[in-house]
């Protein structure tokens, strides 16, 4: 690592002690209000089929459901390709096995594809799956009351599933604000999510990649030189943090023969890093520029970008 004069106007002595300031100082956990449930696309996506389900609402304490069911998919086809949605699931083709007593496995395939008509049969299917899992003896005797609403439930627990993607997002965003104060103050532009391809149609400089895949969190040009940002938060432990040392322990081993790239900066914060302090020491000593949000707070990254 390089050490820097922001290190030793806090009084951080050594390279060893930078180490030591940055464990001390991570943060417990990046959770903004945006961090648990991302509204916007609960609703963008019952938006999409809110038709279909007031549709569905028919069917809300029919006695004769099944038959009622039939009726419903002749009259609105449309309907069915939202019933995978109605168990949390996004596939339209969907396999189950119906037998295991029997020596062989015996699997049945249903298919939710939307079309224009349906067979007897698909329609006898369609019905049999539903009842099968329970969903119609939902709606006959009442337990739910509007399917709109029970699918914003729904929506909202999917959602759940993407937390961890979203405090990522959330980090890039808290990078972000400072990554784009410093350039404003220095009258330098930057990019986000910057690829190959971006970078050169912005700025006509070709940026060396290791992957094809290879995207940067942030680049700033930095006078005809590329000064490159990766971040992330780990809130908890794991075998992750070890690989993810590694990988940017080689990413900048790359970058480092390319002279185009002025800086790379990898910026990490959490306490999950507590669990994996051996690799990500390797990393910090091998790395010139590996800091947390504490050290943006007290200077580093721009004196960084500065220098």
């Amino acid at each position: 690592m390089k050490y820097l004069s922001t290190y030793e106007e806090l009084g951080i002595k050594d390279k060893e002690e930078v180490f030591k300031y940055f464990m001390k100082n991570l943060k417990h956990t990046n959770r903004t209000f945006e961090f648990f449930i991302d509204w916007g696309k609960v609703f963008y996506n019952i938006n999409n089929i809110e038709v279909e389900l007031n549709i569905l609402n028919y069917l809300i304490g029919k006695e004769n459901i099944n038959d009622e069911f039939k009726k419903l998919i002749k009259r609105y086809p449309d309907i069915v390709s939202i019933i995978p949605i109605l168990i949390a699931v996004r596939e339209k083709n969907l396999e189950v096995l119906v037998d295991f007593k029997e020596g062989e496995w015996k699997y049945k395939k249903y298919s939710f594809k939307k079309k224009k008509h349906y067979s007897d049969m698909e329609i006898d299917d369609i019905v049999e799956f539903c009842d099968k899992i329970g969903l119609l003896n939902l709606f006959a005797n009442k337990k739910i009351k509007n399917i709109v609403d029970y699918c914003i439930g729904l929506e909202v627990g999917i959602g759940t599933n993407g937390r961890k993607n979203r405090g990522g997002k959330i980090m890039e965003d808290i990078v972000e604000w400072y990554v784009k104060n410093v350039c404003e103050n220095l009258n330098l532009e930057y990019l986000t999510q910057a690829t190959k391809s971006k970078i050169k149609n912005k700025w006509d400089i070709d940026l060396p990649v290791d992957k094809s895949s290879r995207q940067y969190d942030f680049a700033i040009n930095n006078r005809g030189r590329l000064v490159l940002i990766e971040t992330n938060f780990f809130s908890g432990g794991g075998s992750k943090l070890k690989s993810v040392a590694g990988e940017f322990k080689s990413l900048n081993d790359f970058l480092k023969g390319h002279h185009i790239v002025d800086k790379f900066i990898w910026i990490t914060d959490g306490v999950g890093w507590e669990t994996a302090q051996k690799p990500l020491k390797e990393a910090f000593e091998n790395n010139d520029y590996i800091i947390n949000t504490k050290m943006i707070v007290n200077g580093a990254l721009d004196e960084i970008i500065k220098l």
